[in-house]
């Protein structure tokens, strides 16, 4: 990350707490997920990965986790809030940023790829199962709804955590329904 430099001093708290190894791999690595969702969907030549706006977002997220740290008592955080701090600063800065002659056909591409990464946390464990054909439409309607919410409700992080902790609860209830002895 280049621009480290830039917010030493202002969050040297945040590079000293949590290094600077740790602070440019979380950074690398979302940023290669959005290169990713970029490629996959062949938007190469209607939208670009902002890396200033990118920063921002990982200085705030950091900030945001030290914050939960120092709050909670705990050496780490479970991945629910990774994915929830990211999701919100990721849909509140909007590093996607779209080339001036697609405006209209992109103009929820933040959204989409916040939609589509937490659909990827949530259906990875397990990531061995199948939908069933007759529960497919409850499915893909939780995740129209979701991009929905996104482009056109008001989102907090805490919202976002609640869909989270709501959604694996579901999984929870359900498998215990499946194997009840």
């Amino acid at each position: 990350m280049d621009n480290l430099e830039r917010y030493k001093d202002s969050y040297g708290f945040i590079i000293n707490h949590f290094k600077e190894e740790k602070i440019i791999a979380r950074y690398a690595w979302l940023y290669d997920m959005i290169v990713d969702f970029i490629e996959f969907n062949e938007l190469e030549e209607k939208v670009y990965d902002s890396e200033d706006i990118l920063n921002h977002i990982i200085i705030d997220y950091f900030v945001d986790i030290y914050r939960l740290k120092e709050f909670q008592d705990i050496e780490l955080v479970h991945d629910s809030k990774i994915y929830l701090y990211l999701s919100f600063w990721i849909l509140r800065h909007k590093p996607i940023q779209i080339m001036s002659n697609n405006a209209e056909t992109e103009a929820f591409i933040n959204e989409k790829f916040v939609a589509e990464l937490l659909r990827n946390y949530l259906f990875n464990n397990p990531s061995n199962v199948s939908i069933l054909n007759d529960k497919k439409g409850e499915v893909d309607n939780f995740l129209e709804t979701l991009l929905y919410y996104f482009k056109y409700r008001e989102y907090s992080a805490k919202n976002i955590e609640m869909i989270i902790l709501a959604f694996v609860a579901g999984r929870g209830y359900q498998y215990s329904a499946d194997h009840k002895k």
